[in-house]
């Protein structure tokens, strides 16, 4: 049986200066930003399969920690990539809805 893991990707506008950046992850590593959300979002997308290649061992232990009984698999061989999800912490511009 494969585990899938939901990595939570949250960004924000800084109203400063008005660009957006990955304000907490759980993906490590992951360090953004961008002038336009969308453009933001693809960048996201592009970078994550690599972190999670480069750091699947702390991914796989930390979610495990989260809900030890939610995942059964014991070897990671068997891991499935995890579903990436951005969760908008700020509003998007009337533009983008």
């Amino acid at each position: 049986m494969e585990e899938t893991f939901e990595l939570k990707v949250h960004i924000a506008c800084d109203e400063e200066t008005g660009r957006w950046y990955v304000a907490e992850s759980d993906v490590p590593g992951l360090r953004l930003e961008d002038a336009d959300p969308l453009n933001l979002i693809a960048r996201i997308e592009l970078a994550v399969p690599e972190l999670v290649e480069l750091n699947l061992g702390e991914i796989v232990a930390t979610c495990r920690a989260r809900k030890p009984d939610a995942y059964n698999c014991h070897s990671e061989l068997e891991w499935k990539r995890p579903a990436v999800r951005p969760i908008f912490d700020s509003p998007l511009r009337p533009a983008y809805a």
